[in-house]
């Protein structure tokens, strides 16, 4: 009954604001009396919310929430917008003194498309109870042209009574990527933190935070990313501290485990280096922003911002530091809304782009993962402005990057890769092993030299990929299907001795079917066979500056 009762109060003050500091609802009122009559609120100090028995309705409701949002948003809407989380932090970050006593102000961006109501006013709601007033000069909420109605009126209405909460529309679906960009040039302070939609900060986030880029112009710093869980939404805390950013050879960000790159003893809770960030979280000096070029605005919706704005912040003479001491908690959602109605493979397109602009030579690493002899200008675009962003601002080289906040990154250069046509040496030069679009199959054709269907790269994947097709061995057919990166069927070996091309997978070797000189098996290796012999191109690439480890 009691359950029942905290629900249907929420529901009927869901919006209020009719307290007299205006910060709190009257919900939250009475529970800061300790009413007895009331439970503590679900998800309370970051603990896990439980719908209690659930029946077919809320089973749909939380469906639909999945669908929509990535995470539970029905649970979420039990919990209070001003939900108590807490203060995880170590005592050495509390001491006197910690921090500059006069840090700047920042601007606080965030960029939300049908966020879920509870999630996103939550989001600013911890902001405003959290942070030191003095410290936040406003919160601009980019709306990147979202249609759900709770969105508009109402959550203008809703944060009227926020002087400092600014709402700026945009006028047309503008992308994770620009809407940021709309918002870091509507901003007015000299620092800017950018935060997603579906966060909560914790007690001392922002004066951690803000201190390492007022102390240096050229830092950007990150909070230390907990994570709520979209399942329950309860707080976890246990890891967060002892990762670094970091990606493969794919520019997809991950988590690595931070002890393993340091060299000598430190304060585990001062702010460290980091190759590269998530890139929903950050605070940066707006000079240093510009200087950088902001985003690419050739990128499209979401996606590699994130690396493209790590590298260049080294390769162009700032640093990137994590920051213990500040805790923002974030929820993973499953899955991304930003990317539901993309039309095309925009992770490639900006991938691309990026690899073309700031990687110097090991861009034909990215350009070999998805099959390409060169820069696609006419799909992709033009990024000559781009490049002359980096000349004016006087960078460093990729290898610069590498061998400064990078050198655990990997030997992109499998043994035996290579690029070009690939030739059979019982048949000689005038015949190119050739991709069949129209049944997805190989065979060898009369060598056409235009670096199309007779295109191909031995890349960091072991691939044999061809445009992103690649050769696929199931261990009896042979065929070709779009690549996945997973190795297995996808995996080959080039011998550079034998000259032979191998199933890693099924240990056979790919041969030309002598009696018609067209079609292509599979057989038992036999180094003396010439129809298992195959001539290419090696790829050259200076890799010293790598990692040993080979992928």
């Amino acid at each position: 009954a009691d359950f029942q009762n905290y629900i249907q109060l929420r529901q009927n003050l869901k919006y209020k604001t009719t307290v007299a500091d205006g910060n709190v609802t009257e919900f939250e009122y009475i529970l800061q009396t300790l009413d007895p009559r009331f439970p503590t609120p679900p998800g309370d100090m970051g603990v896990a919310v439980s719908a209690g028995v659930t029946n077919a309705e809320i089973a749909s409701l939380m469906k639909q929430g999945y669908d929509m949002q990535g995470l539970n948003q029905y649970l979420s809407d039990l919990m209070s917008v001003h939900r108590r989380l807490p203060d995880t932090r170590d005592a050495w970050c509390k001491e006197p003194n910690r921090f500059l006593p006069d840090l700047p102000e920042t601007s606080i961006v965030i960029v939300f498309y049908n966020e879920a109501w509870s999630v996103l006013v939550r989001t600013v709601h911890s902001i405003l109870d959290r942070s030191p007033p003095k410290l936040v000069k406003e919160i601009i909420l980019v709306d990147d042209f979202s249609y759900l109605p709770h969105t508009k009126t109402q959550l203008d209405d809703y944060f009227a009574a926020y002087p400092k909460v600014r709402i700026l529309r945009a006028p047309t679906r503008q992308g994770l990527i620009r809407a940021r960009l709309l918002g870091a040039r509507n901003s007015t302070a000299p620092l800017i933190t950018f935060l997603d939609a579906h966060v909560e900060c914790t007690v001392g986030w922002l004066e951690a935070l803000l201190d390492p880029v007022a102390r240096n112009w050229m830092t950007i710093a990150i909070p230390t990313i907990d994570w709520i869980d979209e399942h329950d939404m309860h707080l976890r805390t246990e890891n967060a501290p002892t990762y670094y950013g970091a990606y493969d050879w794919d520019l997809n960000f991950g988590w690595w485990g931070r002890w393993s790159r340091v060299k000598q003893p430190q304060n585990k809770l001062e702010p460290f280096e980091t190759p590269a960030m998530a890139g929903g979280l950050f605070a940066i000096n707006r000079t240093f922003f510009e200087l950088l070029g902001w985003y690419d605005e050739g990128f499209e919706i979401y996606g590699i911002e994130n690396i493209e704005l790590s590298m260049k912040s080294w390769i162009c003479g700032g640093k990137m530091l994590t920051v213990p001491c500040s805790r923002v908690a974030h929820i993973q959602k499953t899955g991304h809304p930003y990317l539901m109605k993309a039309n095309k493979d925009v992770v490639r397109a900006n991938s691309l782009r990026l690899a073309e602009v700031w990687m110097d030579e090991y861009k034909q690493v990215i350009f070999d993962i998805y099959g390409l002899p060169r820069y696609p200008v006419e799909e992709v675009g033009d990024v000559s402005s781009r490049k002359e962003v980096r000349r004016k601002a006087n960078c460093k080289t990729f290898r610069y990057y590498i061998e400064t906040a990078y050198p655990e990154m990997k030997n992109p250069l499998i043994e035996g890769a290579f690029r070009g046509e690939v030739k059979n040496a019982a048949l000689g030069n005038d015949t190119c092993l050739t991709y069949h679009a129209a049944t997805n199959t190989v065979g060898m054709a009369s060598c056409d030299h235009e670096e199309k269907s007779q295109f191909w790269v031995h890349n960091y994947y072991q691939e044999m990929n061809s445009y992103k097709h690649c050769l696929d061995y199931t261990g009896s057919e042979l065929g070709v299907f779009g690549c996945h990166r997973g190795r297995g069927n996808q995996a080959w070996q080039y011998k550079i001795d034998s000259r032979q091309i191998k199933s890693v997978k099924h240990g056979k070797c790919l041969a030309l079917d002598m009696e018609s000189r067209t079609f292509l098996k599979m057989e038992d290796c036999d180094g003396s066979k010439e129809a298992q012999k195959w001539l290419v191109t090696p790829v050259s690439l200076d890799v010293s500056i790598f990692a040993k480890t080979k992928g």
